[in-house]
C-alpha cells in the first residue's frame, strides 16, 4: 500500500499548502477539497483511476473539490465507477452542486448520473464508519486495505468513537487544528489540539499517528515537540509506506 498526502491544512491556508486530502494507492481517497485534483495531476495520479472518495463532512475545505473530480471525469469520458462515501444528505448536495455549477446536461445524464454512487452514512465491507463530534454532520472512517488499517478521524473534538474507530489501527491520521494553548477555540469549532490527538493515539494502541488539518498554530507547536516522539509521523509527508 502507497499512501500519498495530498494536503495536510485546515482551511486556514498559508502560501504553499493545500487542504487536507490523501490517497491510498491511486484509488481511495480521503477528502476531496479545493484544489485536491491539482494535487492529484502535479502528483502524476489519473484521477480517472480513483475508485472511491471517502468525505467526512460538506464543509468547503473537505468537499467542494467534488464537482471538479466530475467534471475531469466528465470531460475524460471516465467510464469506471466512482464511490462516494460521505454524510446523509450528500447525493442531493452534490447533485445541488453540480447544478450550481452549470455543469453541461449532457455530462450529467452521460457521464456523472451513470458512473457515480453515493453511499450515506453508512458502513459497508470495505469502510466502517464512526461520529465524529463537529459542528455539522461528520463521518470517521476506517479502511482494512492490503493488510493494513488506515482510520481517518474527519475533524472532531475528542471522542470516544473516535478511540474506538483507532483501535490498534496501523495509520491513524488525526486532525490537530489547534495548539494546546487554544483550547476554547477548539471547544468552540469542534476541533481538537495536539493534546487531543495524542490522547486518542495513546488511548487507541495506534502504531502510527499522522497530525493533519494542520494550521499555523498547530504547525509550530508541532514543530517544537515532534522530535522524539514514538509513532509520531510529522510532517506527513515523510511518510512512505
Amino acid at each position: 500500500m502507497h499512501i500519498r498526502i495530498l494536503g495536510k491544512w485546515s482551511s486556514q491556508l498559508v502560501p504553499g499548502e493545500r487542504n487536507v486530502s490523501f490517497v491510498l494507492d491511486n484509488k481511495i481517497v480521503f477528502e476531496f477539497g479545493p484544489h485536491s485534483l491539482e494535487s492529484l495531476l502535479e502528483s502524476g495520479l489519473n484521477p480517472n483511476e480513483i475508485k472511491i472518495v471517502l468525505t467526512s463532512h460538506l464543509h468547503l475545505d473537505h468537499y467542494i473539490g467534488i464537482a471538479e473530480l466530475l467534471w475531469y471525469r466528465s470531460m475524460n469520458r471516465a467510464t469506471d465507477r466512482l464511490t462516494i462515501v460521505g454524510p446523509r444528505g450528500i447525493k442531493k448536495k452534490t447533485e445541488r452542486l453540480m447544478n450550481l455549477v452549470q455543469t453541461p446536461q449532457s455530462w450529467v445524464d452521460g457521464q456523472v448520473k451513470p458512473n457515480t454512487i453515493y453511499i450515506e452514512g453508512k458502513s459497508t465491507d470495505f469502510v466502517r464508519v464512526f461520529n465524529a463530534d463537529h459542528t455539522v454532520p461528520c463521518c470517521a472512517y476506517r479502511v482494512e486495505y492490503n493488510n493494513e488499517t488506515v482510520f481517518y478521524s474527519g475533524d472532531t473534538a475528542y471522542s470516544k468513537d473516535i478511540v474506538e474507530g483507532a483501535k490498534e489501527a496501523d495509520w491513524l491520521f488525526h486532525e490537530m487544528t489547534y495548539a494546546d494553548d487554544e483550547k476554547d477555540l477548539a471547544k468552540l469549532w469542534r476541533h481538537s489540539t495536539f493534546s487531543d490527538a495524542m490522547r486518542v493515539f495513546q488511548e487507541s494502541g495506534a502504531r502510527h499517528i499522522v497530525p493533519i488539518h494542520l494550521s499555523k498554530s498547530s504547525n509550530a507547536f508541532l514543530l517544537k515537540r515532534a522530535d522524539g516522539t514514538d509513532g509520531l509521523v510529522y510532517p506527513p509527508e515523510l511518510l512512505e509506506i
